[in-house]
């Protein structure tokens, strides 16, 4: 994306821009880039121009816009966002006549999600430069926090970096909201350390739905005790409730018990289980040898001991953390 955004800036601007997908941040990068390199050559309140797509919008205006030579002798850019919400038919005349006119202005068209079964679509892939904005993931979204940080002179470890990832989640915006909180904190420090990001990091709310807890449950079977104790200060940072992790770590020793004992296919054990998916089960299964039946059975027995402290009034996160403690030995 960053070299999209490069060649945008300064390289020969495309006849047509076909921009989508549902990272905003990156779809605000292009339009930037774009607005900066008119302004860059000047006459931008001449060389710029913005429609907001809707059923009301008309081709015309478009049109006359695409065929108004830039004033200065410059570049101009007329960008349309939200254009899902333009009439297919309103975009099919915009599409024809810009493919027929090599010398027009710049097009440049923002989707939040975009249909390839138009027609008019399939035929503007045949000359627009695609620019597909999707989130970050796994790997990718690390390398990108941490050459973030790099460029604003800051050292952010993998370790340190991974922690920020378990507790913000992969939307763009919200990461750069909390890298922000970061990078002020460390203001006069060469490096964002565990503590930078445990102290002020704020947990995304998807995170509570979606893997945070899991990684929990998994450092505890690979017996992490570490790197789970660190989680589970996350998911109690964020608001979590000890009484909902409680059930999940009971349901991991469950799936270790079941890996370690099963007689049948993963399919019919997951089945038999009540699991809705055999996936759980299966990556499961490799750690089922770090746990003996004894250790399962205090396991149990320890589940069960921290259930009833916790309805006693017994802090949950110091309950929790002592359970952890017991199941990593």
């Amino acid at each position: 994306m960053q070299q999209m955004i490069k060649k945008i800036k300064t390289g020969p601007l495309q006849r047509a821009y076909l921009v989508h997908g549902s990272e905003t941040v990156w779809r605000e990068a292009v339009l930037d880039a774009l607005r900066d390199r008119v302004l860059k050559e000047g006459f931008s309140d001449w060389n710029w121009a913005v429609f907001y797509g809707s059923k009301n919008t008309e081709a015309g205006f478009i049109l006359e816009e695409l065929a108004t030579a830039p004033w200065g002798g410059g570049s101009k850019v007329v960008a349309v966002m939200d254009a899902e919400s333009v009439p297919s038919s309103v975009m099919e005349t915009v599409v024809r006549w810009l493919h027929s006119k090599e010398q027009a202005n710049s097009l440049a068209l923002f989707y939040n999600k975009l249909d390839n079964r138009l027609k008019y679509v399939k035929m503007l892939k045949e000359f627009a430069v695609e620019i597909k904005c999707e989130p970050l993931r796994g790997e990718s979204l690390i390398r990108y926090i941490m050459d973030y940080c790099y460029e604003q002179g800051k050292v952010m470890k993998r370790a340190v970096c991974q922690l920020f990832v378990d507790k913000v989640g992969s939307n763009l915006l919200f990461v750069h909201n909390e890298l922000d909180k970061l990078l002020t904190l460390a203001h006069d420090e060469p490096e964002i350390t565990m503590d930078h990001v445990q102290s002020i990091t704020s947990l995304a709310p998807s995170e509570l739905e979606n893997n945070t807890v899991f990684r929990l449950t998994d450092f505890i079977s690979q017996r992490k005790r570490s790197e789970a104790l660190n989680v589970l200060k996350v998911l109690i940072d964020g608001g979590e409730s000890p009484m909902r992790i409680l059930p999940l770590i009971e349901r991991q020793l469950r799936l270790i018990l079941a890996a370690k004992t099963r007689t049948t296919s993963i399919e019919e054990t997951a089945r038999q289980m009540g699991e809705n998916s055999s996936y759980p089960l299966k990556k499961t299964e490799p750690f089922a040898q770090n746990f003996t039946m004894d250790e399962l059975l205090a396991g149990f027995e320890a589940v069960v001991g921290a259930d009833r402290e916790m309805k006693l009034g017994v802090r949950g996160d110091k309950v929790l953390e002592e359970l952890i403690v017991k199941l990593t030995k």
